[in-house]
């Protein structure tokens, strides 16, 4: 990616806090347009955008969850990369979601350590691009 297209990011979250910054320290350095979302059907709703790289909470409320709508992105379009955030502990889960074709799998439970975390693989998916 570079400075005259920039990279396209959606970031599904229902944590407005957390979304919050998660757009601040992405953008921090990058020229990255980010669209967040609140529901995992807000943002299949905008999947014809063709978003360069999708991160998806696991754990969304409302009628999609995000296992439901990574299921979805992955079956419309496979090629996105999608990296799912969770709190989730359970490596079973984490496993299974890269089987599937997750690009990563990262905890949430230690912020500091997520967001680094996330900013390497972002960095990853996109090199790919």
């Amino acid at each position: 990616m570079n400075s005259l297209n920039p990279a396209r990011i959606f970031i599904v979250e229902d944590n407005f806090m957390y979304s919050y910054v998660l757009e601040a320290m992405l953008k921090e350095g990058h020229n990255y347009k980010i669209t967040t979302f609140s529901t995992g059907e807000a943002c299949l709703e905008m999947l014809e955008n063709n978003p360069d790289l999708i991160i998806l909470d696991y754990n969304l409320e409302g009628a999609m969850n995000g296992l439901d709508t990574f299921k979805s992105i992955h079956l419309k379009k496979p090629k996105i990369p999608v990296i799912i955030l969770s709190s989730q502990t359970d490596i079973q889960i984490a496993a299974d979601l890269l089987k599937m074709g997750a690009f990563d799998y990262i905890q949430k439970k230690d912020k500091e350590t997520a967001l680094l975390n996330l900013e390497k693989s972002v960095f990853k998916a996109l090199e790919k691009k």
